[in-house]
């Protein structure tokens, strides 16, 4: 007897209708080689009153990855290109974000935090029986967690990891039809993240292959498509994995021509970061602006499975910003050395002083060390021990343009005026200007335009 055919009805009185996995993965139609006029029909149900009457994009066919969004008009720099809901959110099961409420995402007590229906998942006392927690209780119930009779009480990431899976095959029948149509990349480390989850519980359907593979799917568009984004609820301020099909269509150049941000987690506001003309596709990032070329393409290659051709990542200085540099090791010298070839993962750097060339081996150690040491003080300092470092310590080891210095500067700003309520002196906030001034100069030097970070940066986002 199969998984499905053992489910206990539905607790509640709510939520009728055939809820087992079989059916419920029949429905998962098979349309993934949805063409791009389909597909834009997709996404116009899915926008429902965010679609414009006349908008300003279309979707169609890309060189860049086979699809992505274009201009039907020319669109100035600011202007707003689209909005969009979430299809489906779930909790990231990052340290740290594991004490919240998977449903209204309030902070939880330190005990009996777990669901009393004993699915196991962080829910509130309210949300334990909300029609929107119902259907992936009963399915991780019918499961059977393994560490549901534990005597502490703890959230397990790895079974948190794939709720978001869970909630997309209680989707209506066209979203769901969305979700197939996105691109997956097919890579193994999923495969794997849902065979650990899977061992997680007693009686996880691995034997259902139609589900099994659905869910490899599903996880795959998630892993590929899926952003982080920040929620705020009571005063606490916790991150959401969302799927937002629209945003994920489009494709990524290293300094975008549009710009995204998130409001609580749950609607994509995409505007256009420079002038953007007729015809042109509209592109967004999928790093960190503010990456070096070598830390950028190493993260699209493992998470993203591409490497970068655009015109930024061709350009060894980045438009003169220096983001990769780090100083020479030549006995004597204080140039700054950067990477020779700007496509390959394991360059050769040069001095643009002495000229001497180092093995990357070498210098990746130093960039190690500088990265490990900063990040180090990030997590543990507070505020005004972080100016002292940057200010005084950082110098001896790191040039003032190296990326990893810059977040550093990022989350002092970061601190000072969206998180932190403490009175600081005035020369505290004088150095928080200094470090605003000098991360809008490298955002010009990029051409960034009217980008989210620099919106962020002067407040005209909260």
């Amino acid at each position: 007897m199969s998984a499905a055919a053992q489910c206990p009805p539905p607790r509640g009185g709510g939520g009728g209708g055939d809820t087992t996995l079989a059916a419920l993965g029949a429905h998962m139609a098979p349309c993934r080689d949805t063409t791009p006029e389909q597909l834009a029909q997709l996404i116009d149900a899915h926008l429902g009153d965010l679609r414009q009457e006349q908008p300003n994009w279309t979707i169609s066919s890309s060189t860049v990855a086979g699809r992505g969004v274009f201009a039907t008009r020319d669109i100035a720099a600011g202007e707003l290109i689209f909005q969009e809901r979430a299809l489906v959110t779930g909790p990231t099961a990052r340290k740290g974000q594991l004490s919240s409420c998977i449903c209204c995402h309030e902070t939880l007590p330190q005990t009996g935090f777990l669901c009393r229906h004993r699915c196991t998942l962080p829910v509130c006392e309210t949300c334990a029986d909300s029609e929107e927690h119902q259907a992936e209780c009963e399915h991780f119930r019918r499961w059977q967690p393994k560490d549901v009779d534990a005597e502490q009480e703890q959230v397990n990431p790895l079974s948190l990891r794939i709720l978001t899976a869970v909630r997309v095959f209680h989707l209506g029948k066209e979203q769901r039809h969305l979700v197939d149509a996105m691109q997956a990349n097919a890579e193994r480390a999923y495969r794997r993240e849902i065979i650990q989850a899977a061992q997680c519980f007693r009686n996880f359907p691995t034997t259902d292959r139609v589900f099994m593979d659905q869910l490899f799917r599903i996880v795959g568009v998630l892993n590929t498509n899926a952003f982080e984004a920040p929620c705020r609820s009571g005063g606490h301020e916790t991150l959401l994995r969302g799927l937002f099909p629209l945003t994920a269509i489009m494709n990524h150049e290293c300094t975008p021509n549009a710009s995204h941000y998130f409001e609580n987690g749950r609607l994509a506001v995409v505007r256009a970061a420079r002038d953007i003309p007729k015809g042109g596709e509209i592109t967004t990032t999928y790093t960190k602006i503010l990456w070096s070329n070598l830390t950028r393409n190493i993260f699209l290659k493992m998470t993203k499975h591409f490497a970068c051709d655009c015109a930024r990542c061709h350009d060894n200085t980045e438009n003169g910003t220096y983001l990769s540099a780090l100083f020479c090791r030549e006995q004597g010298c204080r140039g700054l050395v950067i990477p020779v070839q700007t496509r390959t993962l394991q360059p050769d750097w040069r001095c643009i002083t002495c000229e001497n060339v180092f093995p990357h081996a070498k210098m990746a150690k130093y960039q190690d060390f500088a990265l490990n040491t900063i990040n180090n003080r990030i997590n543990s300092c507070s505020v005004q021990d972080m100016i002292h470092f940057i200010n005084e310590l950082c110098p001896r080891f790191c040039p003032s343009s190296n990326y990893v210095l810059i977040e550093a500067k990022l989350n002092v700003i970061w601190r000072m005026t969206r998180f932190d309520h403490e009175e600081y002196t005035p020369e505290e906030l004088g150095h928080m200007d200094r470090y605003r001034e000098e991360v809008l100069a490298i955002l010009h030097k990029l051409g960034a335009g009217e980008c989210t970070l620099k919106k962020l940066i002067t407040g005209e986002i909260q």
